[in-house]
C-alpha cells in the first residue's frame, strides 16, 4: 500500500495558498486554460525557471493540470483542475484582503509570500481566538523553535496584522493579539484551513502533522 504523504497545512505550502507567484498563477487560471508564454507575459518580473518551479509544484499537488497537444509546434495548456477549481472563493477572498492590506501604505513584509511558510499562517490564526502569550504559541506550535517563533513574530508584527504587549521594553516574550488587519481577515483563514483539510482528502494526502486547530486538539484530550 503506497503510504499517504503528510502535510501540516494544505498541499500548497506551510498557509495554504501560499507563495506569491503560486497564488496570482491560480487567479489568472480562474478564467481559463494558459499556455506557459501567457503566463510568462503576465509576470514578466518572473524568470522562466521560477515560473516552471512554481507550475511543477501546483501540478505535483494536484492543483493544476498540464495538457500537452501532439503538434509542431508542441503546445502545453495549464488550467486548474477540479479540486483547484474550489479554491475560487479562497482565491478571490485573498485577492480582495491584498487589496485592503495595499490600502494601509507602505508594507515591509509582503504577505502573500510570508503566507506561505510554514508557521506564520498557524500563528495568524491560533490568534482569531484571542490574545496568547508567547509561552501559549509555543505549546500550540511544538515543535517550532523559540527563535523561529520570535522571527515570525517579527514578520507578523511588521506586515500590521499583530501588536504585541510585552512586560519589559526589551521583552520578547509578551502578549499577542491581532490588530483589526488582521481580524479582518478571519473569513480568509478559517476558509483556508477548511480547503486544505478538505483538498488533503480529495487528494489522498494525510493531513496529519505537530500542529491542529485549537479546537481539534481540545477533543483530543477529552
Amino acid at each position: 500500500m503506497t503510504r499517504q504523504k503528510k502535510t501540516t497545512v494544505c498541499p500548497l505550502g506551510g498557509g495554504g495558498v501560499g507563495g506569491k507567484w503560486k497564488f496570482w498563477i491560480m487567479y489568472h487560471l480562474l478564467s481559463g486554460p494558459k499556455r506557459f508564454g501567457e503566463l510568462q507575459r503576465l509576470f514578466p518580473q518572473v524568470s522562466r525557471q521560477m515560473l516552471t518551479i512554481q507550475l511543477r509544484e501546483l501540478e505535483q499537488t494536484g492543483i493544476l493540470q498540464r495538457q500537452v497537444y501532439l503538434q509542431v509546434p508542441p503546445k502545453v495548456e495549464y488550467q486548474l483542475s477540479e479540486v483547484g477549481q474550489c479554491l475560487e472563493p479562497i482565491i478571490r477572498q485573498m485577492d480582495a484582503w491584498d487589496k485592503e492590506y495595499s490600502e494601509q501604505g507602505e508594507q515591509e513584509v509582503d504577505w502573500l509570500i510570508s503566507l506561505g511558510g510554514r508557521w506564520t499562517f498557524w500563528i495568524w490564526y491560533h490568534l482569531l481566538s484571542g490574545p496568547k502569550r508567547f509561552g501559549e504559541l509555543q505549546r500550540l506550535l511544538s515543535p517550532i523553535s523559540q527563535h523561529m517563533l520570535i522571527l515570525k513574530l517579527r514578520e507578523l508584527e511588521q506586515m500590521g496584522v499583530l501588536t504585541r504587549h510585552a512586560s519589559g521594553q526589551k521583552s520578547l516574550k509578551g502578549e499577542y493579539r491581532l490588530s483589526q488587519l488582521g481580524q479582518n481577515a478571519e473569513p480568509l483563514l478559517y476558509q483556508i484551513y477548511a480547503w486544505g483539510r478538505w483538498a488533503c482528502d480529495q487528494l489522498g494526502l494525510a493531513y496529519d502533522g505537530p500542529v491542529m486547530d485549537e479546537r481539534e486538539a481540545y477533543a483530543r484530550r477529552a
